[in-house]
């Protein structure tokens, strides 16, 4: 919680607004994810590039799992 106030405090905002920040931050990435899912094709400059992204998205995705 230490940590949380004094980057809200850095920040100018509340504990409460710095989890508004960050809960808008992780949206943005969760809907630029699903689009880039979605659409890659129309981003990736080429099969290739859109291919190591997918490999890393999926590997950060599922680091954790065991296998």
């Amino acid at each position: 919680m230490a940590f949380a106030d004094a980057e809200a405090e850095r920040r100018g905002t509340t504990r409460s607004g710095l989890l508004a920040e960050l809960l808008d931050e992780a949206r943005v990435r969760a809907q630029t994810k699903a689009y880039l899912d979605r659409h890659g094709w129309d981003v990736a400059e080429d099969a290739a590039a859109w291919r190591t992204y997918q490999r890393e998205r999926m590997a950060q995705e599922y680091a954790e799992d065991d296998w």
